[in-house]
């Protein structure tokens, strides 16, 4: 088995896997419509990591014989105790948020009125737009998804909802244009 580091991609590619074989394309639309909601990364990745894993010997690959040769990933067993191990560890007390907005606002003190409250307004919009964009996964998806799935999107309507509030808490307390 080759040495891996391991990171969240491959732990993301291990869980997807966990819930059945996949192409790279199967694993990219899988994360469209779940993990791709809250968990930025490069798509690229889907394709390259899966093949770093099979090489670690925690997925196996193979080969449509003819026509594009397409690459179907199955998880291992030791793909499958790699992920419960990873699961089972403590989860780092630090969340990072990564939010252009928030970085913007820090240094508003270089900006001029007019764009800290354009900011403020997109911000806003994104947030909202993003809960119901969540609000209506939740409820299309609602019992066909197991139930820590769907307390994720839960998460994810409550945080946008509450990072809306504050950007509307803070179009009040600004000058109107």
């Amino acid at each position: 088995m080759a040495d891996h580091r391991m990171t969240a991609t491959s732990y993301l590619v291990l869980g997807l896997l966990a819930d059945g074989p996949a192409t790279s394309y199967q694993l990219k639309q899988r994360v469209a419509v779940s993990i791709g909601n809250f968990w930025e990364f490069a798509h690229s990745q889907l394709y390259d990591e899966p093949m770093r894993l099979a090489d670690a010997g925690l997925v196996e690959t193979s080969a449509e014989p003819g026509g594009r040769r397409r690459r179907t990933f199955t998880i291992t067993d030791a793909g499958r105790a790699e992920l419960a191990g990873w699961l089972a560890e403590p989860t780092p007390a630090r969340t990072d948020v990564r939010d252009p907005g928030l970085l913007k606002l820090f240094f508003a003190k270089w900006a001029q009125p007019c764009d800290v409250r354009n900011i403020a307004i997109d911000q806003r919009r994104s947030h909202q737009e993003r809960a119901d964009h969540y609000e209506r996964t939740h409820a299309l998806l609602a019992g066909s998804i197991d139930r820590w799935q769907l307390k994720s999107i839960e998460l994810g309507i409550r945080y946008e909802r509450t990072v809306e509030g504050f950007w509307t808490d803070l179009l009040t307390e600004l000058p109107e244009a």
